[in-house]
């Protein structure tokens, strides 16, 4: 018996060095991809497989928000900035030998026009821009804007602005056929997830020659398989992660700052939280920076801004603390609230340090005599009440493609499809936020922008709190491995020795 167990822990020790072999790599993570439709995955596991089978004309450049060409090989901006001609790479063949050329592009595009986001709504607000989209010949196209459109180019970047051929919905079921780096094989929902090198990728087949996206919800599980070498990577979840991982000497760190903020927010329609003082007492009751590193240790950084630190204009804000009891009880004097009250504050179920966040909050106000009931909700709970007007603050997260637009537009004003939870609108910071959107002159922009920033620190619809760090640990014979600005891991420049 002894013998069969050792066999079988031999046997066991050789598929996991087979599954971890030099031409493939095993990514844990906690949950499965939704939807491989690019134009409608709204999911972060989903986006990232398929920024590793899609492109789009343009694409963030490596560990950066930058934007480079991709599928377009350069463009010209004319009219003051309403119409833009794309000059198409040539030779390039999606997945299944179609060649790519303008066709496929006003494929892409048009069929987006003419549903105008009821079938397809990720990225809707882009194609209310577009006006017409024609081809100029097989390798260029020219889009005319309605308008100008300052962050036209990061919205290009973005996986919903991916370009397909027809065939790949010439069938009931969506066929996740790209131009990208590694094009689909298999999927085992709940399991794993399998891409494979695309041979005739127009910049050189990939040294890798699959991708396993497996799925582990269980982080003990992942911990163990990095650490022993039997998975190539998995993102950090804890500071207990990073230590543990951090003593093994094949294990590297990649890191990402997240375009995300999670912040405090208050229903501005509901007393007292109609007050600017009690919103802004809670600020003082608040130590970003110990409360971060309680909590998250080296996986976030507290946040001083409304907006994260790569979107913020001309520099990052300096971190600065506003603690200060005595302020806040001043503020709350002042709105006649100086004996206290009690609100609710919701946040997300399971998220992770958002319960300790939420601890630390009820205990602090407590000095400040208010008596916050804290309440855990499912996201989908969570997001309907929020939507429905029924809350007094909430915890929640926002985290969407890297421009100031994208970041603060869809907060603070009930434009279509906003996340305005705040109930918050102020005249003055809508025609900010609508000139933002057309101003093309970059230092103009930069002046708006922190404009816009001065109005949310004086009213205080919101605090933010921290901005979470994606990091990545893998194992060092892995080379290569990048980021985009949304947290994606990019595999094609990768290799394993």
């Amino acid at each position: 018996m002894r013998i069969i167990a050792t066999l079988a822990i031999l046997m066991l020790a050789a598929n996991s060095a087979a599954a971890a072999g030099d031409d493939f790599v095993i990514y844990l993570r906690p949950d499965d991809a939704l939807n491989l439709d690019p134009w409608k995955a709204d999911d972060g596991f989903s986006n990232e497989v398929a920024a590793n089978i899609f492109e789009g004309l343009v694409r963030f450049k490596k560990n950066s928000t930058a934007v480079e060409p991709c599928l377009a090989t350069a463009w010209r901006i004319q009219d003051g900035g309403k119409r833009w001609r794309f000059s198409l790479r040539r030779g390039v063949r999606f997945h299944d030998g179609t060649p790519f050329d303008a066709r496929a592009v006003l494929y892409s595009f048009q069929i987006r026009l003419e549903k105008k986001g009821s079938v397809f709504p990720r990225l809707s607000f882009l194609f209310s821009f577009i006006k017409d989209i024609r081809s100029l010949d097989p390798y260029s196209v020219e889009i005319t804007l309605e308008r100008p459109y300052a962050p036209f180019l990061v919205a290009l970047a973005d996986s919903a602005a991916f370009i397909v051929p027809p065939s790949a919905r010439q069938e009931a079921v969506f066929r996740p056929i790209g131009t990208g780096p590694f094009r689909f094989l298999s999927w085992s929902r709940g399991k794993s997830l399998i891409l494979t090198r695309y041979p005739d990728y127009w910049a050189g087949a990939s040294k890798l020659e699959r991708i396993i996206f497996k799925v582990m919800p269980d982080s003990q599980g992942r911990l163990l398989q990095i650490r022993n070498g039997s998975a190539d990577l998995a993102k950090v979840q804890s500071g207990k992660e990073f230590d543990e991982l951090s003593r093994r000497s094949h294990v590297a760190f990649l890191r990402n700052p997240s375009i995300d903020i999670h912040y405090l927010g208050f229903n501005t329609r509901r007393p007292p939280f109609d007050r600017k003082e009690v919103r802004a007492a809670f600020l003082h009751i608040i130590h970003k920076g110990n409360m971060v590193r309680q909590v998250f240790q080296n996986l976030a950084e507290p946040a001083y801004s409304s907006l994260p630190p790569p979107l913020h204009p001309g520099h990052a804000a300096q971190p600065r603390s506003s603690f200060d009891l005595d302020v806040a009880r001043v503020l709350l004097k002042q709105a006649g609230l100086q004996d206290g009250f009690s609100c609710s504050l919701y946040f997300l179920d399971g998220q992770k340090g958002v319960q300790e966040i939420a601890d630390i909050l009820a205990v602090m106000a407590r000095r400040i005599k208010v008596t916050i009931k804290k309440i855990k909700l499912p996201f989908a709970e969570l997001v309907q009440l929020a939507g429905r007007d029924e809350h007094d603050m909430l915890i929640m997260g926002w985290s969407t493609a890297p421009d100031p637009d994208f970041f603060l537009y869809p907060l603070f004003t009930f434009s279509p499809g906003h996340r305005n939870r705040f109930f918050y609108e102020n005249p003055e910071l809508t025609r900010l936020l609508d000139l933002g959107k057309t101003t093309l002159n970059k230092a103009r922009r930069e002046r708006i922008y922190l404009d816009a920033l001065a109005i949310l620190k004086r009213e205080v619809p919101w605090i933010p709190l921290f901005c979470l760090i994606d990091i990545l640990a893998y194992n060092q014979s892995v080379k290569g491995l990048a980021f985009t600005p949304l947290g994606q891991v990019i595999f094609r420049d990768a290799t394993k020795e």
